[in-house]
């Protein structure tokens, strides 16, 4: 007759992962004894290289700092963008957003401004280049007026000098200019 409790070797399958995590029970305890043994060592190894380790990083700290700058985008670029997003919403969807994040109505004050100063900077050009060249190289383009109608008839063709009657009329009444 076999004894109740007495320990057989493990026959089953579930007998066989008892007797597995039973070992694996013991080796983690001893393990944590170890632990404990030496976590005084560790924690002042830790304690020297985490002097070590804020050194580094202060030493590595503005290099790491400026290559962050330089990969954040610039406020106008980010209002630039926010601005696109915001216009390829559909309408429904623009309407429910809170009015702080819509963009503001100052593109056209930006349109304007930028137009102000192209014209002035191409206005600056032209003086500019003016001032460089002497005065005839630049001549303002002028009208020509038209022809003007001959008013008075033409002197007569012969060589001699017009008397008085040529001059008054025909010189048969002394009226002068009637006909």
């Amino acid at each position: 007759m076999p004894r109740p409790f007495k320990k057989t070797a493990p026959t089953t399958f579930r007998d066989k992962l008892e007797s597995q995590l039973s070992d694996l029970a013991d080796q983690t305890d001893e393990l944590r004894k170890v632990v404990v043994a030496r976590a005084p060592e560790v924690r002042d190894q830790l304690v020297e290289q985490a002097g070590e380790l804020r050194q580094q990083v202060v030493e590595r700290a503005p290099g790491v700092r400026d290559q962050i700058v330089a990969a954040i985008p610039d406020k106008d670029q980010l209002l630039d963008l926010r601005d696109d997003l915001f216009e390829r919403l559909p309408e429904n969807v623009q309407e429910k957003l809170p009015e702080r994040s819509k963009p503001k109505k100052t593109r056209l004050r930006k349109v304007a401004a930028l137009g102000v100063l192209t014209g002035a900077g191409a206005a600056a050009f032209a003086i500019l280049k003016r001032r460089g060249q002497p005065d005839h190289a630049y001549t303002p383009p002028t009208s020509t007026p038209p022809p003007a109608a001959p008013t008075t008839p033409p002197p007569p063709s012969s060589s001699t000098a017009p008397t008085a009657a040529d001059l008054t009329g025909d010189g048969t009444d002394g009226t002068a200019g009637k006909s």
